[in-house]
């Protein structure tokens, strides 16, 4: 199914307008990804101290 050009022009202006919220979400699907598919068990236990740290400064605002 392909987009009508209509729906492109407003694809394209919110990504234009919204370059924040592009990032964030390319992150967090990068993030599930190498997680899923890729990370091994010295990577989880890794990215389980960074998120523990993270959401402590989270916590602390």
């Amino acid at each position: 199914m392909t987009l009508s050009d209509a729906r492109k022009r407003a694809n394209l202006k919110y990504l234009k307008n919204n370059p924040n919220k592009r990032r964030t979400y390319q992150y967090r699907s990068n993030a599930k990804t190498f997680i899923k598919k890729h990370a091994t068990i010295d990577d989880l236990n890794e990215l389980e101290k960074l998120i523990h740290i993270r959401r402590e400064e989270l916590s602390k605002q």
